[in-house]
């Protein structure tokens, strides 16, 4: 019987599906990952559940909606009784193992993952400050974005790199692996070495396109966006220059793709191995007058999904249209690996997409928001044309993406789409209610203290000993001894 493939799970965070070469962006170079979408299926049209990093992350992980597993701030808690993709391989044989950012909350920092060697194991965001003494605020996000002040010795990206290799070394050959290796570029600080930075600032960048008047006509729920961050204060040189850096990071991270997977390859570890690569949602990046993410625009919900399996060759150089979930990525290896899929999911196996099938697809994907970053929560279901976003008090959103792709033009309220806007409003709202998902939130508040961490402060990257003492990984960095 063949050995049951293993699974390499390459993950970053805020990568914007419009900061990639094989979506068509002519400025930003990522030739690593435009080759492995080249080599196995490129999703055009995959979003995750919330737009938000913990739950966005919560949801990839227990294949649900953000209602259906409690995934609802960085804050939010993943219970136990939601079973994790990890947990479920572990069960049929593999060894599991994470190395890298997961901004887990709570006193469980596992979740089905057997080794974590490196990462933040603490709960909190794992993302280096650089400049090492920027002070708090987001402002700062983009007033320092520049240049790394780490070594690149020291960079999270390297390290993981080295922790990947490492571990996968050491496993035996006959045990199949799955490896989630999670990193934290191109998310903010917007910072990276000065030979990237270099290649796109000042001249080799390009700027948002907002028409006049636009934002005053957004929705209210964007406008709360950009007050909640006072994006209105980062003025076009400062949106340039952070732009440039953004792509410098986007870049960066490529090229630390690019050199896991090469020694890997030497080392004979791709041979029956299927490779993932996603995000956990976009980022915007100025595009309707917004930074970071939380919102319902392609930038922040859509994401770049690759899904590369050797062994599936008509799925080799493909290009998938139909809308898909991060949902669907549980179901979907539980598929290629040949393991039970759980009843409990709300993904699919994608495999017939990927073989150029789209009979029986359910072509909508449905994205959730529930911080309190702006006006209110928000719905969001993406159909093979049309994006429909409810809210609970607020007016409606409708946008054509065939012939609106940069969604100018909020359709909802017209005439002429009142029929369609009702039907997905029914589609959906199917099974749904904002007021039992307020009574669960309110719920989960209150079990979450039941899993509050014990530990205190420190950076959020450590490294696990053999005896399983952590320590911080970081102090050098920012309790230097002197000059």
């Amino acid at each position: 019987m063949a050995q049951k493939p293993n699974i390499l799970f390459l993950m970053s965070d805020e990568h914007s599906p419009h900061a990639i070469g094989c979506e068509g962006n002519p400025i930003v170079q990522t030739p690593t990952l435009d080759r492995l979408a080249e080599s196995g299926s490129y999703f055009e049209n995959a979003y995750c559940q919330v737009p938000l990093c913990t739950p966005s992350r919560m949801c990839m992980l227990t294949g649900k909606h953000a209602h259906r597993c409690s995934a609802w701030t960085n804050g939010s808690v993943l219970f136990p009784e939601h079973l994790t993709m990890p947990a479920h391989f572990a069960q049929h044989g593999y060894a599991t193992a994470l190395i890298g950012k997961m901004h887990f909350g709570g006193k469980e920092q596992h979740h089905g993952f057997q080794a974590r060697p490196y990462g933040d194991l603490r709960g909190y965001a794992g993302h280096q400050t650089d400049p090492l003494d920027t002070p708090p605020g987001t402002r700062e996000r983009t007033r320092q974005a520049g240049i790394t002040e780490i070594p690149a010795s020291l960079l999270q990206e390297r390290v993981i790199n080295t922790e990947t290799l490492e571990y996968l070394r050491g496993q035996p050959p006959e045990q199949p692996w799955f490896l989630l290796a999670s990193y934290s570029r191109p998310h903010f600080p917007l910072t990276a070495p000065k030979r990237l930075f270099d290649k796109y600032w000042p001249d080799n960048v390009d700027m948002p396109n907002i028409p006049p008047g636009h934002l005053e006509k957004t929705h209210r729920f964007a406008k709360g966006l950009r007050e909640n961050f006072n994006t209105k204060a980062i003025l076009p040189e400062e949106t340039k220059r952070a732009r440039a850096a953004y792509y410098a990071c986007c870049e960066f991270l490529d090229e630390c793709i690019g050199d896991l997977l090469a020694l890997l390859e030497r080392a004979g570890l791709l041979e029956n191995t299927i490779i993932v690569y996603t995000t956990d949602h976009g980022e915007m990046a100025g595009e309707h007058g917004q930074w970071w993410k939380s919102s319902y625009y392609e930038a922040a919900a859509r994401v770049p999904l690759i899904i590369s399996d050797r062994r599936l060759e008509q799925s080799h150089g493909t290009r998938i249209t139909s809308p898909v979930e991060l949902n669907d990525l549980f179901p979907t290896l539980c598929a290629r690996a040949g393991i039970p899929i759980p009843n409990s999911l709300d993904g699919a196996d994608v495999t017939n997409l990927m073989s150029g099938n789209t009979e029986g697809w359910r072509n909508t994907a449905i994205t959730e928001y529930w911080a309190t970053q702006t006006t209110g929560p928000m719905r969001m279901l993406r159909t093979s044309r049309y994006k429909y976003v409810a809210f609970p008090e607020d007016e409606s959103i409708l946008f054509d993406l065939e012939n609106d792709p940069d969604e100018f033009e909020n359709l909802a309220g017209q005439a002429e789409y009142r029929q369609l806007e009702a039907s997905l409003h029914e589609q959906l709202m199917s099974g749904f209610t904002w007021e039992s998902v307020s009574q669960q939130i309110a719920a989960d508040k209150a079990r979450s203290r039941d899993f509050k961490e014990s530990w205190g402060g420190g950076t959020p990257n450590q490294y696990t000993l053999p005896d399983g003492r952590i320590v911080d990984a970081e102090t050098c960095l920012y309790r230097p001894s002197g000059r």
